[in-house]
């Protein structure tokens, strides 16, 4: 049986993702497809943006599951890495309720940019 190239590719771009992080980055375990898409998180901490990216499901998440040092990615950078990491034409759901914020303006923008450049549409609960 031959491999399929899309697997080969997941593969290889997960391990190069890996290795450009830093030692305190939790590790991305997106898969690179999902039925239900994406939801998006975001809250300010210790003056800094984090954000968590996790599998769509039909169920809220609670507090403890977002912003678990699991899911948790530390800055715009971290986030567009695990965005990279998604197939082009998943839908990204950014909601900001309870004590979860969206960022400034221009953090959401180029977030919104990263999703337009993969092919992912973003959709923000404002």
């Amino acid at each position: 049986m031959r491999p399929k190239p899309a697997l080969f590719f997941a593969i290889l771009l997960a391990v190069f993702l890996s290795s450009c992080k830093t030692g305190a980055q939790p590790a991305a375990t997106l898969p690179a497809e999902s039925m239900k898409g994406y939801e998006l998180y975001s809250w300010q901490e210790g003056g800094r943006w984090k954000f968590s990216l996790l599998v769509g499901t039909n169920r809220e998440k609670t507090l403890d599951e977002i912003q678990s040092a699991d899911a948790a990615l530390d800055g715009v950078d971290a986030l567009r890495s695990a965005l990279q990491a998604i197939s082009q034409g998943q839908t990204i759901t950014w909601s900001a309720k309870g004590p979860l914020a969206l960022p400034p303006e221009e953090i959401v923008q180029q977030v919104e940019q990263v999703c337009r450049d993969r092919g992912l549409t973003c959709n923000i609960a404002r």
